[in-house]
């Protein structure tokens, strides 16, 4: 299985920067990486990284955007500071 790091795709990344913006957090102090794997025939696994000083959590993105609502509601519960 090669994993590689790729980019994140712009609507995901628009979401990623909203929820911290809207959390009234600096986009700045956040750092996102996109790894993705192929397993079988054509199917992708995707996980993001995302770091701050305080914390880092991973979050499967293999469903596209929806682990941006997770990463909201991380923050929402203050577990990035």
């Amino acid at each position: 299985m090669l994993v590689q790091c790729t980019l994140m795709p712009a609507p995901e990344a628009l979401a990623f920067e909203a929820a911290i913006v809207a959390s009234g957090r600096d986009p700045r102090a956040f750092r996102a990486q996109v790894f993705e794997a192929s397993a079988t025939a054509g199917e992708r696994m995707r996980r993001v990284h995302v770091v701050t000083r305080q914390a880092a959590a991973q979050y499967d993105a293999s469903g596209g955007a929806g682990w941006t609502e997770t990463f909201a509601r991380h923050l929402a519960r203050g577990f990035f500071g």
